[in-house]
């Protein structure tokens, strides 16, 4: 059981959570929405136990263990991946071990497997690997323990889509409470049967039954009876407004037309009745039940310039090889991509997809073969590690290098994709990822692209900016590469699939199936 009760937290003058109130049973999984900044991983941090609330409270079941994982890998008390386990499981452990035990070492090493970490050692050292490793470390050691209460903040990150699946379904049988958040729509359809929803606009919380689309399909419905009632006011208000604007105009028109004394008082007492009119108007539109338009939280605004003509053959690869020493990643591969095509390329982390993607932006050197591309395409390249921004530059800057802008147009261009006037001041470093990575996209825009190479571009976005950077992709005309293991994103913006596999690729169509 896991009760929150009024949750309020506050940071300096910004109110984060008010009044947030969740009741879970054993076995309950919940899925925790919002967008980026209202207050999702807060509530996370004071459930799991690290943050205090301004007020409220939470009660769970005795003896209740609560897992916490965070979005980002936080630095443990370990030297090895080994250490990391036993740690994890003495804190479960009435007699706490000095070394772990032969079954736990195979099912640490069988969560490493599911997870695409098979290929490390327990005895890796943990300042070896990467965030990703870091993360997924972590998330093994926190399923080893089996608490009856398990939060997940983005645990879909650095997952490939076999470790997506396999997490779908421990996830899905998992006994436990689960509470969790997640940018990916597909996991959340199929590991959830109730949403929550944090919406920094208003107090509380919202409970939805059913998985994300029925959350979405409820949440359309409520807006669109929202703007219905809204036209159906204006309609009101119009009316209002002409029948006040009428009388007046009557009585103006007999006061000017005539001299008679009757005629005038006429015309006084429709006056009075018209300003009777008008401030009934007034009270309507002073009334607490008057309805303002409904309006799409602001996201970001992406508009991809037209794609000029283009080549029939955008990209060609002939018998195109790459390895690191003795290990080839890919061999001979012979691929085309023609206009109109948008290619999804998946695999295994590790696989090569992010390699060949540096081939073919000139960052690395082929081992044998060859690729071109058509004549007139123009190439914008989004980089998984967002390495292409110049980290001493600011935002300004990053957008005047690749287009002709005064300062004030570019201060209006980057508002667009939510970057206000104090970040576009700052050096790129100290933006956060997700400004980052709306700064990336701002700077395609900006390029005039009309060929995309995107390495994870919706790494870092929440599911309403995922969702307009759909829309976008959807109006844009040219082709695109894209590496992704975001599976509704790959569904929605792609109509061919290359899966990398043991060096080679196998050529597909992804459909609602596939997800």
């Amino acid at each position: 059981m896991l009760q929150v009760n009024r949750i309020s937290k506050r940071f300096g003058y910004n109110q984060v959570l008010k009044d947030v109130t969740i009741n879970l049973i054993d076995g309950e999984h919940v899925g925790l929405v919002g967008a980026n900044g209202s207050g999702k991983t807060t509530l996370l941090e004071i459930i799991a136990g690290n943050l205090q609330p301004d007020s409220g409270s939470m009660i769970t079941s005795s003896g209740d263990l609560i897992g916490y994982l965070p979005q980002n890998p936080i630095a443990i008390q370990a030297e090895t991946i080994a250490d990391s386990m036993l740690l994890a499981l003495n804190q479960t452990n009435p007699y706490p071990s000095q070394e772990i035990s032969a079954r736990e070492e195979a099912d640490a090493r069988k969560l490493l497997a599911n997870l695409g970490l098979g290929y490390l050692s327990l005895a890796a050292p943990l300042r070896t690997l990467s965030g990703g490793e870091g993360t997924r470390i972590q998330l093994a050691a926190l399923l080893l323990q089996r608490p009856e209460i398990l939060l997940l903040d983005e645990p879909t990150n650095h997952l490939d889509i076999p470790a997506l699946e396999w997490l779908e379904k421990f996830v899905i049988a998992y006994p436990g409470i689960v509470l969790l958040i997640s940018h990916d729509r597909v996991f959340l359809d199929r590991t959830v049967e109730t949403i929550y929803e944090l919406d920094e606009g208003k107090e509380g919380i919202r409970k939805f039954p059913g998985n994300y689309s029925n959350y979405a399909k409820l949440v359309a419905q409520e807006k669109q009876k929202a703007y219905e009632l809204w036209k159906d006011q204006e309609v009101e208000i119009k009316r209002l407004r002409g029948d006040w604007l009428a009388t007046a105009e009557q009585a103006r028109a007999t006061e000017k037309s005539t001299k008679d004394s009757k005629a005038r008082r006429y015309a006084k007492k429709v006056a009075k009745k018209g300003t009777a009119k008008k401030k009934r108007l007034e009270r309507y539109l002073e009334s607490s039940e008057r309805i303002e338009k409904p309006m799409d939280t602001w996201r970001i605004n992406i508009n991809f310039a037209e794609a000029e003509h283009q080549s029939q053959q955008l990209l060609i690869m002939e018998d195109l090889s790459f390895g690191y020493a003795d290990t080839p990643l890919f061999k001979d591969l012979n691929l085309t991509i023609t206009a109109g095509q948008r290619v999804a390329l998946v695999g295994a982390n590790g696989s090569g997809k992010s390699t060949l993607l540096k081939i073919l932006m000139r960052q690395l050197p082929a081992d044998s073969g060859t690729y071109r591309w058509g004549k007139s395409v123009v190439i914008g390249y989004m980089p998984q590690k967002q390495e292409d921004l110049d980290p001493h530059f600011t935002p300004i800057e990053q957008i005047q290098a690749v287009k002709g802008m005064d300062l004030s147009e570019t201060y209006h261009f980057l508002h667009y994709f939510l970057i206000d006037e104090d970040h576009a001041v700052l050096p790129t470093s100290a933006l956060s990822f997700g400004q980052r990575s709306r700064l990336l996209l701002a700077r395609l825009v900006a390029q005039g692209a009309n060929f995309l190479v995107l390495d994870e571009p919706v790494n870092h976005l929440d599911i309403p900016s995922k969702e307009q950077f759909e829309k976008a992709l959807d109006a844009f005309k040219g082709g695109m590469l894209l590496v992704a293991h975001d599976r509704a994103f790959i569904a929605r913006t792609c109509n061919t699939l290359w899966k990398l596999k043991e060096g080679s690729v196998q050529v597909d169509i992804p459909n609602e199936d596939w997800m």
